[in-house]
């Protein structure tokens, strides 16, 4: 049946030589695959792009000349081709990655170079400190990748020139919270958050997550948590949904006596811990809060069963608030727990 279908590639008409290819695709036999070689310069760019997937399925060691002949190719396409087959041929490939990761086609270029960190882990150090910032990042995929990393590397990509990389870096120790467990890269990583704005927000949940209260750090965070970004807001909200406020005391500190008052709420909305009831105690009792703040924290207690008895009787006080939000909001708790 094979053969059969193969013979229908060359049928004049173009609908069985279609039937024919998606035939093969079907059956799943690589010796079809020398079948679709000369569909490479076929005329219709359909059939070309069968005959790429038809040797990206079925290439196999063997194929070292089609390789070379795809890595020569002036078809950007054929190129990469020739780097994501590279490593079924084996260590027969390395020259051609070598020349095709000094490719003058960036898209070329990066798919070489992913195939070479896939194969050599030595490469680690030569990609960072490469050109071209897509390469570099390649280098951190492979990085997370590594149980130990050394020192020089981290600090290496934590300062690279390109945002996008540091960024990545960043994220990196995010994920490796290990990497810093001692907080080697702290005061680089609030350089960061001082001075990268796309990297800003990264930078600082990296430090608010690792729980360090360093003293650059607790002079650092009230300052950034005045700004009024509703992005950072939010992924400070997430990233303390599942932390114990008792535990990060500097941070809570900081939070509750900064004027940014979207982020309190939203994180006294996520708790429902003695901790936090006492600090919506606090700012319930202090007129010095925002009446907007207030209300709020009330109103957010909507549909919560409260054990906390001193708590309640704050709110039944500010049912007398001079404030009508602060009332209202106080008048609609107080009934919404009577019925």
């Amino acid at each position: 049946m094979v053969r059969a279908e193969i013979r229908q590639l060359n049928n004049k008409d173009v609908r069985q030589r279609r039937r024919a290819v998606r035939k093969l695709f079907e059956l799943d036999d690589p010796t079809a695959m020398d079948a679709f070689i000369p569909l490479l310069d076929d005329s219709d760019e359909w059939f070309r792009g069968k005959a790429l997937a038809a040797i990206q399925k079925w290439a196999s060691m063997k194929d070292l000349k089609l390789a070379e002949r795809l890595s020569t190719s002036r078809r950007n396409e054929e190129r990469i081709l020739a780097c994501r087959i590279a490593p079924r041929i084996g260590k027969s490939s390395t020259l051609i990655l070598k020349k095709l990761s000094e490719d003058s086609d960036q898209l070329v270029k990066l798919n070489a170079w992913k195939t070479r960190l896939n194969q050599d882990g030595d490469l680690i150090m030569e990609a960072i400190m490469a050109e071209e910032s897509g390469i570099r990042i390649l280098a951190i995929d492979k990085i997370e990748q590594m149980p130990v990393v050394e020192d020089k590397i981290i600090k290496i990509i934590l300062k690279d020139k390109s945002s996008r990389v540091r960024k990545k870096a960043v994220s990196l120790l995010r994920m490796r919270p290990e990497l810093n467990s001692s907080g080697t890269y702290d005061e680089i990583i609030i350089d960061i958050a001082e001075n990268d704005k796309s990297t800003q927000i990264d930078a600082i949940i990296m430090l608010i997550e690792s729980g360090r209260e360093s003293k650059s750090i607790r002079e650092k965070i009230p300052i950034w948590l005045e700004q009024e970004n509703p992005q950072m807001v939010k992924i400070i909200v997430e990233s303390m949904k599942n932390k114990n406020l008792e535990d990060i005391s500097e941070l809570t500190k900081a939070i509750m006596n900064s004027s940014n008052d979207k982020l309190i709420s939203g994180i006294l909305r996520r708790n429902n811990s003695n901790e936090a009831n006492k600090l919506r105690k606090r700012i319930l009792l202090d007129s010095d809060r925002s009446d907007v703040l207030r209300a709020r924290i009330i109103e957010d207690l909507f549909g919560k069963n409260q054990n906390d008895l001193e708590l309640m009787k704050i709110i039944e006080e500010l049912q007398q608030s001079d404030n009508e939000s602060i009332s209202n909001s106080a008048n609609m708790f107080i009934k919404s727990i009577g019925n």
